[in-house]
């Protein structure tokens, strides 16, 4: 069993549901994800993020051996408000990634859903866990502090988006 598939299927928080993204969230997905200032601070996502994304994610999500995605949803009305995952090498350590719609920034759904998953990953021996961020991207450093998150590395982005602007790498350890 590979070790993503250790992981709950869905993982309950305080406030949040981390699940399985389902075909009902790809309006949230896509009218949350779209906004430049969600996505510029990440690695991968594209920009313009449209509609054909959103259903590539839903669809594929699953199917991914190296990636272990959860949708950020509100336990009150199971409506997306962001992603979150573990990206699993075979040469470094797992990684964590995240995002969240802008529309809900400052509530403490971030930390809450960090938390969540590194408690999860925590209960199979997952460690450590690692995550990159823009060191210019004070919220998500504040947030991966937060969470037990340690710097480790000051470096500069590889990434084409960020290229040469300075990065940290932060680690948890359970």
């Amino acid at each position: 069993m590979r070790v993503r598939d250790q992981l709950p299927e869905t993982i309950t928080a305080e406030r949040l549901v981390l699940r399985a993204p389902h075909a009902s969230d790809l309006d949230d997905l896509v009218r949350e994800a779209n906004n430049w200032k969600v996505l510029e601070p990440t690695a991968s996502l594209p920009f313009p993020y449209l509609h054909e994304h959103g259903c590539g994610f839903i669809e594929r999500f699953a199917h991914k051996p190296d990636k272990r995605s959860y949708v950020i949803a509100g336990r009150e009305n199971d409506r997306l408000k962001g992603v979150i995952g573990l990206y699993f090498h075979t040469d470094r350590p797992v990684e964590l990634g995240y995002w969240l719609g802008e529309s809900h920034w400052g509530f403490g759904y971030a930390p809450e859903a960090v938390t969540a998953l590194l408690g999860e990953a925590a209960a199979i021996g997952l460690k450590p866990i690692r995550a990159r961020v823009l060191s210019a991207n004070a919220g998500s450093v504040r947030v991966l502090e937060k969470t037990g998150f340690a710097i480790i590395e000051q470096t500069h982005s590889v990434v084409e988006r960020h290229l040469g602007k300075p990065l940290l790498v932060m680690e948890w350890q359970a």
